[in-house]
């Protein structure tokens, strides 16, 4: 009755190895992904419900992540954070990809306009924050370096979305859902390409409350030689300081400073 039983395939050691790298590996990311848009400081038992790996196993990969310095934990509290390997790496990052130089005039740009600034490239379906700049005002609204936002929810992502490589109906279409976060979202793909297209016309993008309320912003692309955007410089602040007509007269600013760091990191 056993003789048609498969066997089960038998595993060298050197693929046994492989996958079990592997899969620390991905623990790891998972571990550090926990702080992506979470709290700066996290308990393990919190690690561990969130990367759904079980306690002493999250534990291991802490404290191998702590041992490399890519996390840290607080001797006060006993929580953890990340570590200073990884802002080495992310100022090396940021260094090589040329977009440093943007910095200088994304803080003259909120100089300027009296608003907070960022510049974002896309990651996936997110528009990721590498560059921020604060409004000196008390009330203002910030991006937080690392911060991941959808692209369809943003005047930077809509931007990039305008100007792709692919045709509108394309970037459009590859999306995920597009998930509404305020009355004011863009839900539609239809209504998007719509936008994309008025985009396209008058090359920036205006954000009406549609990730957050109480919240507008007015986004232009950072354009390569080819007229296709690379990055995104974005500007945010209250709606009881902006609305759609004073963006409108901001955007000019905001293309400028897009076009200053087109020229500054020398995108092809």
């Amino acid at each position: 009755m056993w003789k048609n039983r498969p066997v089960p395939a038998q595993l060298d050691d050197a693929t046994t190895e492989h996958r079990s790298g592997a899969q620390s590996v991905e623990r790891a990311i998972s571990v550090l992904q926990c702080f992506r848009r979470g709290p700066g400081e996290l308990g393990i038992t919190e690690i561990s419900r969130l990367t759904h790996l079980n306690l002493s196993t999250a534990h291991r990969i802490v404290r191998a992540l702590c041992a490399a310095q890519f996390m840290e934990q607080d001797p006060d509290n006993e929580r953890y954070r990340l570590g200073a390997a990884l802002l080495v790496l992310g100022q090396r990052a940021l260094e090589h990809s040329g977009f440093g130089a943007a910095l200088p005039i994304l803080e003259e740009l909120a100089e300027t306009t009296g608003e907070s600034t960022s510049l974002g490239i896309r990651r996936g379906d997110e528009v990721i924050v590498i560059l921020a700049a604060a409004s000196r005002q008390r009330l203002r609204f910030d991006h937080e370096a690392g911060a991941g936002i959808g692209l369809h929810a943003s005047g930077m992502g809509k931007v990039l979305l305008a100007f792709a490589v692919d045709s509108l109906r394309t970037s459009v279409d590859k999306l995920p859902a597009l998930d509404r976060y305020t009355d004011t979202t863009i839900t539609s793909r239809s209504a998007l390409v719509a936008e994309l297209e008025q985009i396209r016309v008058v090359g920036y993008a205006i954000n009406r409350q549609e990730r957050y309320d109480g919240v507008f912003g007015v986004a232009a692309p950072v354009l390569d030689r080819r007229g296709r955007a690379n990055a995104a410089v974005g500007l945010q602040g209250p709606s009881v300081r902006l609305g759609v007509a004073s963006l409108e007269e901001l955007a000019v600013h905001v293309r400028d400073a897009a076009d200053r760091i087109a020229v500054s990191v020398d995108i092809a």
